[in-house]
C-alpha cells in the first residue's frame, strides 16, 4: 500500500486504464478520476471510451431548448478524441438513445424532422472533429448510433471520412444514417462491419464488395437504398442480412461463409454460391421462381421460418445430408395456416429423415391441429432429439405420431420444463410424458373449477365443466390405445 493510504496508487497506471477502458463510459470516468490520483493519471491512456447524448435527445424529444448544448456534444468528442490521442482504441458516439428502427419514428411517418445537426453524428463535421485527431489512426473499433430525425434527410459522409482518416481500423458500426459512398476508399484492415436501420447508397453493393475486401462478418440490418444487392467477399465467414421487400434480386458469393443469417420477404431472385455454408437461418414470405443453391453442398443445420414449407423442404432439405432442423412460423400465422401450408403426411415424413428436430412455440402449436389429420407414421425415422414446446392443453395427445416415429432411443425436451433437462427416453417413455402431461392440464383445470366454485359458494359437481370429462374420457381411451400399441411393438423389437 502506498503512502497515502490508497490501495490504487499501487497499481501500474496501464493496469487501471484498462480497468477504466471496460468501463468505458465517459461520464463514469470522469467521475472515476476524483476518486484518486492514481486514477487521474490513468483516465489519460484509457483505451476504451463511450460517449452518450441520451440528455440532449431526450430534451429535444421533450420539446426542450436543445441547440444550446449542440455544439458541446461535438465538442466533448473532438476533445475526449484529442486527450486520449495514440492511447484510444475504441470510440462509441450514441445518440440514438434505444431509438429503434426508423420506420417506427412518429416524426418521420408525420414528416417531422429535426432540421438541427446537433446530433447529426455521421455528417462530415461531426466525424471530422474525432477522426482528425491523433487518435484517428491508431483506432481499431467506432461505433456511431445517429439521431434519426436528424439524420433520415441529410446524406452523411461518415463512411468516406472514415476511411480517410482510420487506416487501422477493423470494427465499424453504423446505425441510423444515410450513408454516401462518394470517396469511400479501400479498407484492407476492417474486418467487421455492422450497418443498421440506414440507407445506404449502394444499390448494388458494388462500392462494399471493393472497398471492404477483408471483411469476416458482414451485418446488414434493416439496410435501405438497395435494388439488386449482391454480396461477393471471399473471406467472409459470418454473415446476417435483413432485406426489405424492395429488393427483387438477392446473391451471396462468399466461398468461405459458414454461417448465414437471412430474413428477407419475397425476393423474385435468389442465389446462394456459398460452398462452405454449414448453418443458415432463412426467414422468408415466399421463395420466388428463381433460386440457385447448388453451392449448399456444406449445408448441416438449417432454420426455417416460413409457411411456404413445401417449396422450402425441397429446395434446401431435398437430397442433402441435414443434421438439424429448425422450424419455426411466422408471428402472423394462425395455429391453422400450417394445415393450408404442407401435407401432414409429407411434413411428418420430412421430420423423420432428420436426427435432430427443434420446434418453436408457434410450429408446435399448429403441428398439433396437423398431426390430427396424418394417416401413415409406421415408416422407418432417424429422429433420435427433439425439442417441442407441447401446448398445454389436451389436444396434446394429437402429437402422438410425431413421437412414434423417434428412434428407439430419443433425447427430447418440451421446451416447458415439463420432460426435464434434455434426457433420453425411448419412444415408448416419450408417449408416457406426454400422457402425464395431458392429464397434468386436465388436473390443473378441475382443481382451477372447483376452487371457482367453492368461491360461488357451490358444490363442485354444479359448476364443472362438461368439457372436462367429456375431453379426458377421449383422451384416455386414445392414450390406452396407444400406449397398448406401443408396448406390443417395443415388445416385438
Amino acid at each position: 500500500m502506498s503512502a497515502s493510504g490508497n490501495p490504487l496508487d499501487a497499481l501500474p497506471a496501464a493496469v487501471l486504464a484498462d480497468v477504466l477502458g471496460r468501463v468505458a463510459d465517459a461520464g463514469d470516468i470522469a467521475a472515476c478520476r476524483l476518486a484518486s490520483r492514481a486514477l487521474l493519471v490513468a483516465s489519460y491512456l484509457c483505451p476504451r471510451a463511450r460517449l452518450c447524448a441520451a440528455d440532449c435527445v431526450r430534451r429535444r424529444r421533450g420539446g426542450g431548448e436543445g441547440r444550446a448544448g449542440a455544439p458541446a456534444f461535438r465538442t466533448t468528442a473532438r476533445s475526449l478524441a484529442s486527450l486520449l490521442g495514440a492511447h484510444l482504441r475504441s470510440l462509441s458516439l450514441d445518440a440514438a438513445d434505444g431509438q429503434g428502427f426508423p420506420d417506427d419514428a412518429m416524426w418521420v411517418e408525420e414528416g417531422e424532422f429535426d432540421e438541427a445537426d446537433d446530433l447529426h453524428l455521421t455528417s462530415g463535421e461531426a466525424v471530422t472533429a474525432w477522426a482528425a485527431t491523433a487518435a484517428g489512426p491508431v483506432l481499431r473499433e467506432v461505433e456511431i448510433a445517429d439521431y434519426w430525425p436528424q439524420a433520415c434527410w441529410r446524406k452523411a459522409e461518415a463512411l468516406p471520412l472514415i476511411s480517410h482518416y482510420c487506416l487501422n481500423l477493423t470494427r465499424l458500426g453504423l446505425k441510423n444514417a444515410w450513408l454516401s459512398v462518394d470517396g469511400l476508399k479501400k479498407m484492407p484492415n476492417l474486418t467487421h462491419l455492422t450497418l443498421e436501420f440506414s440507407r445506404l447508397d449502394d444499390e448494388d453493393l458494388n462500392q462494399l464488395n471493393e472497398c471492404f475486401p477483408c471483411l469476416h462478418t458482414l451485418n446488414l440490418i434493416g439496410v435501405g437504398g438497395l435494388k439488386d444487392p449482391k454480396i461477393h467477399l471471399l473471406q467472409l465467414k459470418t454473415c446476417r442480412w435483413e432485406v426489405s421487400n424492395v429488393p427483387r434480386s438477392l446473391a451471396v458469393l462468399a466461398p468461405n461463409l459458414v454461417s448465414l443469417e437471412l430474413k428477407c420477404v419475397r425476393p423474385d431472385k435468389l442465389i446462394l454460391d456459398t460452398p462452405s455454408l454449414s448453418t443458415l437461418k432463412l426467414t422468408i414470405e415466399k421463395l420466388g421462381a428463381t433460386v440457385q443453391v447448388d453451392g449448399l453442398a456444406s449445408l448441416t443445420d438449417l432454420r426455417i421460418e416460413s409457411l411456404d414449407l413445401s417449396y422450402l423442404f425441397l429446395v434446401f432439405v431435398g437430397s442433402r445430408a441435414i443434421r438439424m432442423l429448425e422450424l419455426e412460423l411466422p408471428e402472423s400465422a394462425s395455429q391453422y395456416d400450417l394445415l393450408e401450408a404442407v401435407n401432414p403426411d409429407y411434413l411428418l415424413k420430412m421430420l423423420a429423415r432428420i436426427s435432430e428436430v427443434k420446434l418453436g412455440p408457434r410450429f408446435s402449436c399448429g403441428l398439433t391441429l396437423c398431426l390430427a389429420l396424418c394417416k401413415d407414421s409406421g415408416f422407418k425415422s432417424c429422429l433420435k432429439k427433439l425439442l417441442i414446446h407441447v401446448p398445454q392443453s389436451e389436444s396434446s395427445f394429437q402429437l402422438l405420431p410425431l413421437f412414434q416415429i423417434c428412434a428407439p432411443l430419443c433425447e427430447g425436451s418440451d421446451g416447458n420444463g415439463e420432460l426435464g433437462s434434455n434426457p433420453v427416453y425411448t419412444n415408448w417413455e416419450l408417449v408416457c410424458l406426454l400422457a402425464c402431461t395431458v392429464l397434468k392440464h386436465r388436473t390443473r383445470l378441475i382443481n382451477k373449477a372447483r376452487a371457482r366454485s367453492c368461491r360461488m359458494g357451490s358444490s363442485s359437481h354444479e359448476t364443472m365443466p362438461t368439457h372436462l370429462s367429456s375431453h379426458g374420457d377421449k383422451t384416455s381411451s386414445v392414450l390406452a390405445r396407444t400406449f397398448s400399441g406401443q408396448m406390443i411393438r417395443s415388445t416385438s423389437e
